[in-house]
């Protein structure tokens, strides 16, 4: 069975990421697990019994106010309180907490929330920054301000270098939930064009599930960003598929052009991560 992993600091924020987790999780039909990382610095004259009865008060507390927070969510959007696992880790670093976890207990995708428009940290969070550019395992970022909508349409950017690969993962995703994808490529003017309709069937038949072609020519005055904004607006797609390399190098590109914050794509809809080099 799935497990999917939301996170949570008990923050308005977070509401988002654990609104969509509830939803996919029963389209699924995955294991859910409510995931909240905390660090306790232990004061200097205290005995490590002393430490160790604080830290247990502190843990219970915490389980309660997360459950009634968890149950608040549940009831506003009228889901019964399924079967989902709450858990609490003590990590110095956050991040690094919920990717100890997630491939511990082998998640098959970590969900999270972000913030809203403008540079990469208040884009996403110094959090969920990190866990894309680190996490084996593909993360889902789900705007702060995002309301729950039915994923029906997928888009896929591709950079057409392992795009079979990558493919069978995007489907992977699609498929349970019957969502369509479409894959986008943005293409430069010296690149081999391709056949639309050949592409299209190549594709069926190779994937068993119907892939349609968004082909656009890059605007090399624009940022990538910018193209792949554009490229959106056309699509209206539900979710939008990346693929980013451990290095960070196409993150940066995407998200540290100097004038990023006028791109709001990211505000609106979720997106999904792969790391390119786990698609190996």
């Amino acid at each position: 069975m799935e497990k999917i992993l939301v996170t949570t600091d008990q923050s308005i924020n977070s509401r988002a990421a654990i609104r969509f987790a509830i939803k996919l999780a029963k389209q699924r039909k995955a294991e859910l697990i409510i995931l909240h990382v905390y660090h306790l610095l232990k004061p200097f004259k205290w005995s490590e019994q002393a430490f160790e009865e604080y830290a247990g008060n502190f843990r219970k507390k915490t389980v309660e106010e997360l459950s009634s927070f968890i149950a608040e969510i549940y009831k506003a959007i009228e889901e019964p309180e399924s079967n989902y696992q709450l858990v609490l880790v003590s990590n110095i670093d956050v991040a690094d907490g919920i990717m100890d976890y997630a491939n511990k207990h082998h998640c098959s995708y970590i969900c999270i929330s972000t913030r809203g428009a403008g540079a990469l940290t208040k884009i996403f969070g110094t959090h969920t920054a990190k866990l894309i550019s680190n996490s084996a395992i593909p993360v889902l970022c789900i705007p702060s301000n995002y309301h729950l909508k039915e994923l029906k349409h997928i888009l896929y950017a591709s950079d057409m270098t392992d795009y079979e690969r990558e493919l069978d993962k995007v489907i992977a995703f699609a498929r349970p939930i019957k969502a369509s994808v479409e894959m986008m490529h943005i293409s430069y003017p010296y690149e081999f064009a391709f056949d639309k309709e050949f592409m299209e069937a190549m594709l069926k038949k190779k994937a068993n599930y119907t892939v349609s072609i968004l082909k656009r020519e890059r605007d090399i005055t624009n940022a990538l960003l910018e193209d792949i904004d554009d490229a959106i607006k056309i699509s209206k797609p539900s979710l939008l598929v990346l693929f980013t390399h451990q290095s960070r190098s196409m993150f940066e590109k995407l998200f540290f052009p100097s004038n990023a914050e006028n791109y709001s794509f990211h505000g609106k809809i979720p997106l999904l991560t792969f790391n390119k080099m786990e698609n190996k």
